[in-house]
């Protein structure tokens, strides 16, 4: 039923997992939350939407956190929401040029199949996964104390205090290091292939190989896909569906169709006009948006990353006849030059989703890579030049998993970043967040505050990408809103 000129508490705007999760919190904590999505589903880049018969994700697409413990799954535990997952071992499988290397969840497991297939490879990577393992798993254990960065008000300094204790002493001399220098230090170099490993890896998980990737966040992205790689049925899609349904439960609304075209500030806090002419006035804020789309909302020239702080994405979309084809891991990362890994089309993440029911033999193919947006804004020519060859990249990184593929193509789509800028309102259609490089992390993130009651939630605040960091954001969002209401938060 529309709202117009309704009082809520708590506005969301967007459905991406940072916003949903802050909502779902604050109407868990008693506010009156409204929710508002342009769209007709919920997830944002975490969604997904279905392509003539065929169901794609619409970005985010490996699941982690719903482990004990696990980011996630404290979420879902607050709000007594049942989810059914299966644990992935191996939970990844690395198709290099010239071997297929599958990435165990146990660590005594990795170091074996690491021998076995990098026999070449010197001690010093033994040292440097040893290194991933002891600072991985600290930092790992600091995220699910769940903190608050940057430190702005003692707020963050009482939250972020809950990870303190000895064995911190392992991460901090890496807070301000790269990868790269901790790969020197131990003396992990020389192997080519285990490089491109890892660098296909830290990309994938962090926007930056190990040349420029934080340290600390390298260790988590490294140690994570070992400590809770999740199959969900559905998807995260279906996982964001879940939080609708606990937001309503809640006396909260969710709105799809309903985007907002402007934010304005008033006497008792905010007026969202939306873009059917209604107004709805909140007393805080959680905007799931970029900062350069809160920019748009406020009426201001939106910040758009600079070259090299931001990724885009080109993802491959294909619809197979999988009939006749063995079960399969539904995760690849397929790097095709190592020598040039974050070019795009060199690295892709390939992600198999078979169909169901009568349905099965249909399965959906999602080929995802980095790509710097700029370069799909030339001439239309170069363009669509561009297109083909980033398409005939991603095909063949299929191939590599599924070797006849071409025969059994149904559909084939492709998406850019001006495909995500106009579908999830991202302005220059970057994706992911910054890079994970030591100047954007922990002390030095962005902040997340933009105005009295008004916060930002996603994956361009702390910690960043995936569906555990914009969960993380959208804990901390509800804490400030419900801190500003002078509400208890949940977590």
């Amino acid at each position: 039923m529309p709202l117009t000129n309704v009082d809520v508490d708590v506005a969301v705007i967007g459905s991406g997992f940072g916003g949903l999760v802050a909502g779902a919190l604050a109407a868990e904590a008693g506010s009156k939350v409204a929710v508002f999505e342009r769209h007709t589903r919920p997830g944002g880049c975490a969604g997904d939407f279905a392509l003539e018969g065929f169901w794609f994700p619409a970005g985010a697409t490996v699941v982690t956190g719903l482990e004990r413990r696990g980011i996630l799954r404290q979420v879902f535990d607050a709000l007594s929401i049942e989810v059914t997952s299966q644990p992935l071992d191996p939970s990844i499988v690395f198709h290099l040029p010239d071997r297929t290397v599958p990435y165990p969840a146990s660590h005594d497991a990795w170091e074996r199949e690491f021998a076995r297939s990098f026999p070449g490879a010197g001690p010093g990577y033994g040292r440097f996964w040893k290194w991933v393992r002891l600072t991985g798993g600290e930092v790992y254990r600091i995220g699910t104390a769940l903190p608050s960065f940057p430190l702005e008000r003692p707020t963050d300094v009482r939250r972020t205090a809950r990870a303190l204790r000895p064995s911190l002493a392992l991460a901090v001399p890496w807070l301000f290091s790269t990868v790269d220098r901790v790969k020197r230090l131990v003396g992990a170099r020389g192997d080519a292939a285990a490089d491109a490993l890892i660098d296909a890896l830290l990309l994938d998980a962090t926007g930056a190989t190990a040349r420029e990737c934080s340290a600390v966040q390298g260790a988590i992205a490294l140690d994570l896909y070992r400590r809770g790689c999740q199959w969900v049925d559905g998807g995260t899609g279906a996982l964001a569906m879940q939080l609708v349904r606990a937001v309503r439960a809640r006396g909260g609304t969710v709105r799809f169709g309903a985007g907002v075209r402007r934010l304005l500030k008033n006497n008792t806090g905010w007026t969202l006009l939306l873009e059917g002419g209604e107004r709805v006035s909140a007393r805080a804020v959680v905007a799931n948006v970029p900062p350069g789309g809160l920019d748009m909302l406020l009426g201001r020239a939106p910040r758009i990353p600079r070259a090299g702080e931001a990724w885009g994405a080109f993802v491959l979309h294909l619809g197979i006849n999988a009939a006749g084809l063995e079960p399969m891991h539904p995760f690849h990362q397929v790097v095709l030059n190592p020598d040039g890994i974050d070019e795009a089309g060199a690295n892709a993440l390939v992600s198999v989703y078979p169909g169901r029911g009568a349905r099965a033999d249909r399965w959906s193919i999602s080929v995802s890579t980095h790509v710097e947006p700029r370069l799909l804004a030339r001439p239309p020519d170069e363009r669509c030049r561009l297109r083909a060859s980033l398409e005939a990249a991603l095909l063949e990184a299929v191939r590599r998993v599924i070797p006849d593929v071409d025969r059994r193509v149904l559909l084939l789509r492709s998406a850019t970043p001006a495909t995500y800028q106009r579908y999830t309102g991202r302005p220059g259609g970057f994706v992911g967040g910054l890079k994970q490089v030591p100047s954007a992390v922990a002390f030095c993130a962005p902040s997340r505050r933009a105005g009295p009651g008004l916060v930002l939630a996603g994956d361009h605040t702390f910690p960043g990408q995936g569906t555990v960091g914009t969960a993380l954001s959208g804990i901390n969002a509800a804490r400030d809103v419900l801190e500003y209401l002078d509400m208890e938060p949940p977590l």
